[in-house]
This record gives C-alpha cells, sequence and structure tokens, in this order.
C-alpha cells in the first residue's frame, strides 16, 4: 500500500518542490523529544490533476489527529508541516531538511540526537512504535 501511496503522489511532490522555493523556510527549535509529521502543500488544482492525492493526504491527516494526544501526553512534540523543506535548531547548529522525491514522512529528532526519518504515510501505531524505540520511552498504543 505505501507503495501505492508514494506513485500516486510522484506527481504532487514534483510539483510541490518546484514550489517549495517561493515559500518561506519554517524553523523548528528542538527543546525536547520532537516528531515533524511532513506533507508538501496540495491545492485544489493537484487534488483535481490527481485525485488519489485527496485519500492520501486524508489518511495522512487522520493518523496525525489520532497520534498527537498520546505524543504529547508522553512529552513529545507534534507537528504537522506542510512543506518539503524546513530547518531544526538542535542546540547550536541548525539544520535543513528537504524531502527529496518522498515528500511525505516523520522527521523524529531529540535535543543532542541525530535525527531519523521516515518516509511515506504511516499510520498511528506505527508512528507510536516507532517513536516508542527512537525515543526509548514507552508510549501507550
Amino acid at each position: 500500500m505505501k507503495a501505492l501511496i508514494v506513485s500516486a503522489l510522484f506527481p504532487v511532490f514534483l510539483l510541490a518542490a518546484g514550489n517549495a522555493a517561493k515559500e518561506p523556510i519554517q524553523t523548528f527549535t528542538v527543546e525536547r523529544p520532537t516528531v515533524l509529521a511532513f506533507f508538501p502543500p496540495v491545492t485544489d488544482a493537484d487534488l483535481e490533476k490527481n485525485p488519489d492525492t485527496n485519500e492520501v493526504l486524508g489518511d495522512f491527516q487522520l493518523y496525525a489527529a489520532r497520534v498527537g494526544p498520546p505524543l504529547k501526553e508522553a512529552g513529545i512534540d507534534f507537528e504537522v508541516v506542510s512543506a518539503v523543506k524546513f530547518r531544526v535548531k538542535n542546540g547550536a547548529h541548525v539544520r535543513t531538511f528537504r524531502a527529496g522525491k518522498i515528500a511525505i514522512g516523520y522527521y523524529f529528532v531529540a535535543p543532542g540526537k541525530e535525527p531519523h526519518v521516515q518516509f511515506g504515510v504511516m499510520t498511528d501505531d506505527e508512528i507510536l512504535e516507532l517513536a516508542s524505540k527512537y525515543f526509548r520511552i514507552a508510549l501507550k498504543q
């Protein structure tokens, strides 16, 4: 299913990557464990050109809505980012993240720790499982 989702959105990712240069770059400061769920900006025209995009975006938003509360309860910041490029300030280091061909995924990071990026749409259970492993925190699933 993930391969289908990625292939269905490939044209949108290319379009979003081209439009990203015009957008200001958001910067996120890491003060505690953080998950940044990213998806390219999508317009109504994009949805008309590729109807599968609406379904993928809906899945992404549904799982993001479900996973936000348990992550926040565990002390993990959770943000949904509508961008294919953003900056992350972790201590004295500032890193610019560019999504590349697969412009949907999750950026896991904690103070002083190297980030982990997982591409593609993940279910809420998958996000919680990966967060638990990466942050070494027991999470309610």
